[in-house]
């Protein structure tokens, strides 16, 4: 788990993608700010649970799915 502050890579696996601006909070109480978006993939700022909510743009509840890695030949 990356510490507070640092930059993400998420990605999603189904349903809406966020626009930048928009924070991502999970059921850890972790929070992610989208900072950008290409395709499926989301550039995220990990925000620590001090700070306040995002005023700017909307909130939605995340949550993880498991990875699923390709086997090598």
């Amino acid at each position: 788990m990356k510490p507070d502050w640092s930059l993400v890579k998420l990605r999603v696996c189904w349903g809406e993608v966020p626009a930048p601006g928009d924070e991502l909070v999970f059921a850890s109480g972790r929070r992610y700010q989208v900072l950008g978006v290409k395709g499926r993939t989301l550039r995220c700022l990990v925000i620590p649970k001090s700070e306040p909510p995002n005023q700017d743009g909307r909130t939605l509840c995340w949550r993880w799915a498991p990875r699923k890695r390709k086997a090598r030949a």
